[in-house]
């Protein structure tokens, strides 16, 4: 019995210690944020080197190591009549895991809001403000729309996942000449072993902090892979919320040397702007749609049809709940929803720094 009572104090103890770092965080934030988001993009560098070498995720055959683990030490525990001592222990890994995510990467959950870092202002805005923010976002779409390679349907053609993922992080080298926020880890995106999977679930990518890894689903349709890609790159550059890492991936996007990455970044844009302005004026989206190059629209209507054959709905439905729950955990108000939210950064930034 002693043995598992130092495991349920270490675990309460790593509990404490977790609550203490997001205390800090919520009471004494600019102190906090002074420092923590280099520190984790250096950790995050650091992991990313380590497992850069190797070809596919490592989180991912961790994964089934750990699996593997929890099955085998269940056998031989009870065995021993010992299922206490087996609990404890994993009661003790989750709550060590919790700390480490935390503290390497979490905290940055309750950063200031990104436009306070990148130094332009987010306001409320009307539906005219939004409508004429989308048109902007359109505009440089369609043009983009047009310097592409596609097939005889229209349709982006798909890139080589090796070369865009080597890549991705060219805009984020280009962004931290003028921005240190952006200053992380350009390292290789990996392909998803599990894609198929996380296509079923609606994911089309992930980042892993315990090894800096960020993944990304080879289910993901052409004219979104390269914005994916860079999305994940941004979690990597300390940005955590949903909405700051779409917006971080325009940015690398936008600056892009490259056709493809330049039309995804502004192709999601206006989507994003797009879906923000259908839902509070419809008139104006429909007539704004109008306006939209044949390319786009062939490439929207092909990305609806590769999702409804790659998403399935209950297992999308049941992984969403889950993460949603982990997003509000984390004072994540608006859930999944966070992802639309990037709609207040774009519109901000074509007020504060391209108008």
């Amino acid at each position: 019995m002693l043995k598992p009572l130092r495991r349920l104090i270490s675990s309460a103890v790593f509990l404490v210690l977790t609550g203490l770092m997001i205390f800090a965080a919520k009471r004494w934030t600019a102190p906090v944020f002074a420092f923590y988001p280099k520190l984790s993009r250096k950790i995050l560098a650091f992991l990313a080197g380590l497992t850069s070498p190797v070809s596919v995720p490592v989180w991912e055959l961790a994964v089934c190591a750990l699996a593997l683990w929890l099955i085998v030490s269940l056998v031989l525990d009870l065995k021993k009549h010992r299922f206490l001592h087996w609990l404890t222990g994993i009661l003790e890994t989750v709550c060590a895991g919790a700390f480490l995510f935390v503290a390497i990467w979490g905290l940055n959950y309750f950063a200031p809001p990104m436009q306070e870092r990148l130094g332009f202002e987010v306001g409320q805005y009307t539906a005219a403000e939004l409508r004429e923010a989308t048109e902007y976002y359109l505009a440089q779409a369609n043009a983009a729309s047009k310097e592409v390679a596609r097939g005889d349907d229209g349709v982006m053609l798909p890139g080589d996942f090796a070369d865009l993922s080597v890549h991705a992080g060219d805009g984020y080298q280009t962004l931290a000449e003028t921005m240190p926020c952006f200053d992380g880890s350009t390292v290789r995106v990996k392909k998803l072993l599990s894609s198929k999977f996380m296509g079923a679930t609606g994911t089309t990518g992930i980042f892993i902090a315990f090894t800096g890894e960020s993944s990304v689903s080879s289910t993901t349709f052409t004219t979104s892979l390269p914005f994916t890609m860079c999305h994940e790159i941004g979690h990597r550059m300390a940005f955590a919320r949903e909405d700051e890492a779409n917006f971080a991936a325009f940015l690398a996007c936008s600056v892009s040397d490259r056709a493809d990455f330049r039309y995804s970044g502004y192709y999601l844009a206006f989507v994003y702007c797009y879906n923000a302005l259908y839902r509070v004026d419809r008139d104006a989206a429909n007539e704004v749609w109008q306006t939209t190059s044949p390319e786009i629209q062939a490439d929207a209507a092909a990305s609806r049809a590769h999702y409804q054959t790659v998403e399935n709905d209950k297992v999308s439905e049941a992984t969403g709940k889950v993460y949603d729950t982990y997003l509000k955990a984390f004072d994540v108000k608006s859930g999944r929803q966070s992802y639309g939210e990037v709609v207040d950064l774009l519109t901000g930034w074509y007020y504060s720094e391209v108008k």
